[in-house]
């Protein structure tokens, strides 16, 4: 069978972009840039660029003249394809979703960089809240096109929060197939980092692989490019036909998992709260947090819940 012809090569890293330059910047960003000249994605996808000035040095790198950029979120997209439009949704804590839409030679397509919230405990339950609301972002965003999502997902590949969102979009990962990790560590022992298309039923023709492995020489010291490897991913023809599933098949399940989760979480706060009451000084700080942390995985849960509630109800034919 003849291969379908490449459509888009996208790439992701999460640079670890200072707010304000540091000692040592300037020549990681030099190497980065020159890793993304020798890559020569047709888009990329940058995670924790803050500052406008990096982002553009990146895109001169890679080629790009067409550049979306969020600094308060610190993603962007940058591309050699025309930029068509473009939105973002702010999770908090500088965490969030930025979509791009490229026109790939008349068909738009959605390229999305994202971060979410690193940590566990509470740290955990807010990230599952912010999949929840990414979920229907994207969902709501890119109904009728063509979807790659790029970014750091703070969660390891085998975690089974990784399986909630992949669920909740009804996503294929890229560095999986045929059940077998095909990208490895991307942060320390694990990887958070990801590439994912439309799920369909039919396995992608090329998988995503680990980029930016390389280290650095300066001052006589070896250091990383930055503290993620990146991945690199081939789309063919063949994805532009897929779209994301209005409801995806592992979507209850994946709402069910959350909603326990969420009030799991919401418990283990509540406790919390009570137990500070009794610390001398610092104890009402933590308490305040708690409730807040306790108030924030009701919404939530209950978020979870309303979602649940309208994927279970069966449609009821209207007649005339």
């Amino acid at each position: 069978m003849k291969a379908a012809a490449l459509v888009l090569s996208v790439l992701t890293i999460n640079v670890a972009g200072p707010r304000r330059v540091h000692q040592g910047w300037q020549s990681r960003r030099e190497a980065l840039s020159a890793g993304l000249k020798a890559e020569s994605p047709d888009a990329a996808a940058f995670q924790e660029a803050w500052r406008g000035e990096d982002v553009d040095a990146l895109a001169d790198g890679a080629g790009h003249p067409y550049r979306a950029h969020e600094p308060a979120l610190g993603l962007a997209v940058t591309s050699r394809k025309r930029l068509v439009d473009r939105s973002a949704l702010d999770l908090g804590g500088g965490c969030g979703v930025l979509r791009a839409g490229l026109d790939l030679d008349g068909t738009t397509a959605d390229v999305y960089t994202a971060r979410f919230a690193p940590g566990a405990g509470p740290d955990a339950a807010r990230r599952l809240g912010q999949f929840l609301a990414a979920s229907e972002f994207i969902s709501a965003q890119s109904k009728t096109r063509p979807v790659v999502l790029l970014g750091d997902l703070a969660v390891s590949a085998d975690d089974k929060e990784a399986e909630i969102f992949l669920n909740l979009i009804g996503a294929r990962d890229l560095c999986v197939s045929h059940g077998d990790e095909m990208c490895g560590r991307t942060l320390e022992d694990r990887r958070v980092d990801y590439a994912l298309i439309p799920y369909a039923s039919r396995p992608p023709r090329e998988t995503a692989r680990t980029a930016f492995t390389g280290t650095l020489e300066d001052d006589g010291d070896t250091r990383p490019l930055s503290t993620h490897f990146g991945l690199a991913a081939r789309l063919d023809g063949a994805w532009l036909k897929l779209r994301l599933a209005a409801e995806p098949e592992g979507r209850l399940e994946a709402l069910t998992d959350a909603a326990a989760l969420l009030d799991a979480a919401r418990a283990e706060a509540e406790a919390r709260a009570k137990l500070a009451g009794w610390i001398p000084w610092r104890g009402t700080v933590l308490a305040l947090r708690a409730r807040a942390d306790a108030a924030r995985f009701t919404a939530d849960g209950e978020r979870a819940r309303s979602a649940l509630a309208r994927a279970a109800k069966p449609s009821i034919p209207y007649y005339e």
